[in-house]
C-alpha cells in the first residue's frame, strides 16, 4: 500500500467514527431510571463530548431523555440504550440548559420526532453560543461546524413556572429558574420516584461552574434545599441520595467566593491577583479547581464590580 492509499485510508477510517455509537454504561438508579456519568474532564483538555451526566426515565407510555451528551455520536448510544431496555416511544427530550456538552446529542433523536423541551431563554441562547460551540466541536472532537447540528425546543419553560409531563402513570414536573447557572437552568422531578435531576444547578466531585448569576445560582440553590428530595441526579457527578450535602456544598463554595470577591473588590484587589488567591479554602474539595475556579472569578469578579 503506498503512503497515499495509505493515508486516505486514515482518513476514511476516522471519518467513518461519526456513523457508530461508542459504549456508554447507563446504570439503573430507580425502577425505570437510568443515568450514565460523564468523565470529569476539562473541555480544554482530552473533552470528546462525554463529561456530563446523560439519562432517560421510562413509563408506561413513553419515554423521557434528559440532556443529550456533547455530540451526536454520544446521543446515539443513549438512543441505543433506550432501544435495548424498551420498545415504547421516546416522547420528549429535555435540555436542562444551554451548555454545548449537554445538547449536541439532540441531533441522534430527531428520526424518532419527540418533543424537545427546555428553558423559555434555549432557544436564543443556542443561537447566541452557535458559531462558538460549532468551533470548539471542530477544535476538540474534529467535527465540521455543518455537522454540529442545533435542535432547540418547541415546547418552552418559563422561569418560576412548572409544567408536567405524563410518561404513562409517571408524572415528571419541570420547573425553569431565573438567571442562576446559567440563564436557561431546568429541573426535571420526577414524582414517582422523589428524584430531581437539577441539571448543573447542583455539582458533585467536580467544581462548580458559574455562568450566570452567582447570587440567583445560590437563591436557586436555597429553593432546592428546601425540598430535600430523597435521590438527585447532578448535572456532573454521581447521583446521591443525600441531596441537602450536596446542595450544602456547591452553595459553600459559591458563598464564601461571593464573600472573597466582594472583600477583595472593596480592598482594591485587581482582578489577576484574585484570581491567583480566592477561594483557596475550597481547592481540596473539588476535582479541576485550579482552571475552573479561575474562570468562576473571572467570570463574577467584573459583574460584582459594577453592582
Amino acid at each position: 500500500m503506498t503512503i497515499i492509499k495509505f493515508l486516505c485510508f486514515m482518513f476514511m477510517a476516522h471519518n467513518s467514527l461519526s456513523l457508530f455509537a461508542v459504549d456508554l454504561n447507563f446504570i439503573e438508579i430507580q425502577p425505570g431510571m437510568f443515568v450514565h456519568q460523564g468523565s470529569h474532564v476539562d473541555v480544554d483538555v482530552g473533552y470528546q463530548g462525554d463529561i456530563c451526566n446523560i439519562g432517560f426515565i421510562i413509563g408506561k407510555e413513553a419515554v423521557a431523555v434528559i440532556d443529550t451528551g456533547g455530540s451526536e455520536i454520544i446521543g446515539k448510544s443513549m438512543l441505543d440504550e433506550i432501544k435495548k431496555r424498551t420498545g415504547l416511544p421516546i416522547r420528549y427530550v429535555i435540555n436542562t440548559h444551554v451548555h454545548l456538552d449537554h445538547i449536541y446529542g439532540n441531533a441522534a433523536f430527531l428520526d424518532t420526532k419527540p418533543i424537545f423541551i427546555g428553558h423559555k431563554e434555549l432557544p436564543k441562547a443556542m443561537r447566541l453560543r452557535k458559531e462558538f460551540y460549532e468551533q470548539t466541536n471542530l477544535k476538540y472532537l474534529e467535527i465540521p461546524p455543518e455537522d454540529s447540528i442545533q435542535v432547540p425546543p418547541t415546547m418552552l419553560v418559563e422561569p418560576n413556572r412548572i409544567q408536567e409531563i405524563d410518561l404513562g402513570d409517571r408524572v415528571l414536573k419541570l420547573e425553569a429558574y431565573p438567571v442562576a447557572h446559567t440563564n436557561t437552568d431546568l429541573t426535571v422531578h420526577d414524582i414517582k420516584t422523589d428524584t430531581l435531576w437539577t441539571g448543573d444547578l447542583v455539582f458533585i466531585e467536580r467544581v462548580p461552574v458559574i455562568d450566570g448569576n452567582i447570587q440567583g445560582f445560590i437563591n436557586a440553590l436555597e429553593k432546592l434545599k428546601k425540598r430535600n428530595h430523597k435521590m438527585i441526579v447532578p448535572g456532573h457527578g454521581k447521583p446521591t441520595k443525600d441531596s441537602m450535602l450536596a446542595i450544602k456544598n456547591v452553595q459553600k463554595y459559591l458563598e464564601i467566593l461571593r464573600d472573597e470577591i466582594k472583600e477583595a473588590i472593596e480592598s482594591g484587589l485587581g482582578l489577576q491577583e484574585s484570581i491567583k488567591t480566592l477561594g483557596l479554602s475550597e481547592s481540596k474539595k473539588w476535582e479541576l479547581f485550579d482552571v475552573q475556579n479561575a474562570r468562576n472569578i473571572n467570570m463574577v469578579y467584573p459583574m460584582m464590580e459594577w453592582e
